[in-house]
């Protein structure tokens, strides 16, 4: 253990090492090469004594500490290492020591706060100590999926000791442009400059943050942007650097609070939106998960009999429900996906489903792990499993944590589960994501949104710079998932590219279901032709934008049906509740009036009933309770074997307090489902009954 006479004493006194430590290390070293040549009883009486005749000293101690801990000897070395601490609480080889035992069982976070705390700790010039410990603390980052502090603490070790190769390739290798990471995680990020117009005193201030900061003690930094935020609290950019001070130190809690501040008071929506992607990023790390859009499940299955679980996994893959099996027999690691079980009526209709990412899994030794960010998909498969007799399998152990990057997307992956042509089956894949992107994703409400559906942030500022960040960092992830799907369509939707223009595009050759609510309020709907109109109002539909699918739907319906699609109850139907919603009954009973005329004339009927159980429902919105009643009788003679018609009657007379009506419709459909056998409905209608009954009836 080598030391400089003249640099600080390991022992955390503050003294040089040759006038504090130095007499004694004779001592130590011997121990420790006795230790090297197996003579262990002979180290260990050596440090006794030297612990005897220098018992104030923690570093004798931490020593004897290390000594005891590669002797196997746990307890006894965390009461030396204790001994130490009595003395010096700031012992910096004892934080780092205590870290190493921690690292050592596997209790990541609690090892890295110690690394940390070493780091702090240890004088700047212990350069080849510190360059180690950041290894170390960029270990621990990454393992808690925290990569913007991994690579700031990684950078911190190669600066520390620019002859050590390894720190300058693993740069290279983990944040590099190979990496497995999505680029915002392992960009190199740097500080938001000061306004130019700033005052000559707080100039000074902000110069000297940066001083700090580029010495490599983050958490001065972090200070010193705290107190730049507090003596402006409108300060962007102070507000990002304080950010991004706190992520490169693994506060990821503290960091995004700042950036979130930072997002808020920025002008600069691309700045701001590139601000949000980064805290986006440290939302997926350790700790993060309540405030996450994205965590991941996991249950870790004990094997209690690998041939059984042989049997489960052959089972799954049969029924090709276990996919992508990857062996690695030297690792002894097999990992692969569980496909969800697709309900299809017909092996024809079966062929043609697409199945979703159940769970990714992994067995290795006596442990199979499943996991996956899609909870609906992932409960599904993992209690399936539980269900199944004679698994191999014990009782799950089951958490949620940071989910990797390359599943932050699982819901929009979907597989044929059938043999098909390779192009046939990637098309069918990327069809399946754009949908989930741009019918699905958008109306989901998020909590980076406040629980905002990305549909209705963009009407406001700050959720519209949030947004914009969150599609960046998609973006990014889908691009380790090698989607091909263009992000763009997604933000012309939500009316993100062009300023949010609402100018009226040209109709000719133009992909209506690529646009967002403002491109189609701007339409022309006298430019379209029917086609045309009928995917706008689809799209508009998808983007929940009512007001103008129903502009679309009264253009649809002052034109002849066309002949390859005489169905628009549809159209009609979204125009009843359009006015319906708007308080205007009347024009609601008009659209029942022209939508049924239009079927008669030009799809023979068949949305007949349809319209009159719609007929039935306005007329109870009108007050026209008798009406109404006649309505439903009228319908349900005419079809007395659909048990809804008798349902949707009963429960709009409870809804309008006609408790005899009512009992009349429940009591109708309860002798109706007995006839049928339908246990659920047979249920269904018996507390119709009730409320019925309950009501006075």
């Amino acid at each position: 253990m080598a030391y400089d006479p003249y640099d600080p004493c390991p022992c955390g006194s503050g003294k040089k090492f040759k006038w504090c430590c130095q007499p004694i290390y004779a001592q130590i070293d011997k121990a420790f090469q006795q230790e090297a040549e197996g003579q262990h009883e002979v180290a260990l009486r050596i440090l006794d004594d030297v612990c005897k005749e220098h018992a104030s000293n923690p570093e004798v101690w931490g020593r004897k500490a290390q000594l005891l801990y590669q002797n196997d000897k746990v307890e006894d070395a965390e009461a030396a290492l204790q001994k130490a601490f009595d003395i010096n609480p700031n012992y910096p080889f004892g934080h780092y020591l205590r870290g190493r035992f921690r690292h050592l069982e596997g209790e990541i976070p609690g090892a890295l706060l110690l690394f940390r705390k070493a780091a702090e700790l240890y004088d700047p010039v212990a350069r080849d100590v510190l360059a180690h410990i950041y290894a170390l603390i960029t270990e621990c980052e990454l393992k808690l999926n925290r990569p913007v502090a991994a690579r700031a603490a990684l950078e911190m070790a190669s600066k520390l000791d620019p002859a050590n190769a390894d720190y300058k390739n693993g740069i290279n290798e983990v944040f590099g442009n190979e990496s497995k990471m999505p680029a915002l995680s392992r960009k190199q990020f740097t500080f938001h400059k000061l306004a130019a117009d700033a005052p000559p005193e707080r100039r000074n201030a902000w110069q000297s943050a940066l001083q700090v900061a580029a010495t490599g003690k983050l958490s001065d930094a972090a200070k010193a942007f705290e107190g730049l935020t507090a003596t402006d609290e409108n300060d962007a950019a102070a507000w990002f650097n304080l950010g991004l001070a706190k992520a490169w130190l693994g506060d990821n809690a503290a960091a995004v609070a700042a950036l979130d501040r930072s997002v808020q008071l920025d002008k600069d929506e691309e700045q701001a939106a590139q601000s949000w992607a980064l805290a986006e990023v440290l939302l997926c790390g350790h700790g993060m998960e309540e405030q996450a859009n994205y965590v991941e499940h996991s249950a870790t299955f004990p094997m209690q009999n690998p041939e059984q679980v042989v049997k489960l996994l052959g089972e799954l893959q049969r029924q090709r429900r276990l996919i992508a099996v990857q062996a690695n027999q030297e690792e002894g690691i097999l990992t692969g996906l569980i496909v969800e079980k697709v309900q299809a009526l017909t092996p024809e209709h079966a062929a043609s489903q697409m199945a979703r990412v159940g769970a990714y899994l992994l067995v290795v030794g006596q442990m199979v792990r499943l996991w996956n960010a899609n909870k609906e998909t992932f409960d599904a498969v993992s209690f399936e499993i539980r269900q199944m007799p004679n698994t191999g399998l014990g009782n799950p152990y089951v958490r949620t944590g940071p989910p990797h990057f390359t599943d932050v997307l699982a819901e929009a992956i979907a597989f044929p589960i059938h043999n098909m042509e390779a192009a046939d089956g990637k098309q069918r894949m990327a069809d399946f994501f754009a949908r989930y992107m741009e019918e699905k994703w958008i109306h989901k409400p998020l909590k980076t949104l406040g629980q905002v559906p990305p549909v209705d942030a963009t009407g406001h500022a700050l959720l519209r710079k949030k947004l914009r960040g969150l599609i960046y960092f998609l973006a990014d992830c889908a691009q380790l998932t090698r989607s091909e799907y263009d992000f763009d369509r997604l933000r012309r939707k939500l009316g993100l590219v062009g300023g949010g223009t609402t100018a009226a595009p040209a109709t000719m050759g133009i992909d209506i279901s690529a646009m967002g609510a403002p491109e189609m309020a701007a339409i022309d709907v006298a430019s379209l032709n029917e086609s045309q109109l009928d995917d706008a109002f689809q799209s508009a539909l998808k983007l929940g934008a009512q007001e103008i699918a129903a502009k679309f739907a009264r253009a649809l319906t002052a034109r002849p049906p066309r002949a390859d699609k005489p169905d628009t109850y549809l159209v009609f139907n979204h125009l009843v509740q359009q006015a319906l919603a708007e308080g205007n009954n009347d024009a609601a009973l008009d659209y029942v009036n022209e939508g049924e005329k239009s079927d008669c004339e030009h799809n023979e009927g068949r949305r007949r009933n349809d319209y009159e159980l719609r007929r039935g429902q306005v007329h109870m919105k009108r007050g026209e309770i008798d009406e109404a009643a006649k309505v439903f009788a009228s319908l349900i003679e005419r079809a007395p074997a659909e048990l809804r018609y008798r349902g949707t009657a009963a429960e709009a007379m409870l809804s309008a307090k006609q408790a005899g009506k009512a009992l009349q419709f429940a009591e109708g459909g309860l002798k109706k489902s007995r006839e049928q056998n339908n246990r659920d409905s047979e249920q269904y209608f018996l507390e119709l009954t009730a409320a019925a009954k309950k009501q006075g009836a």
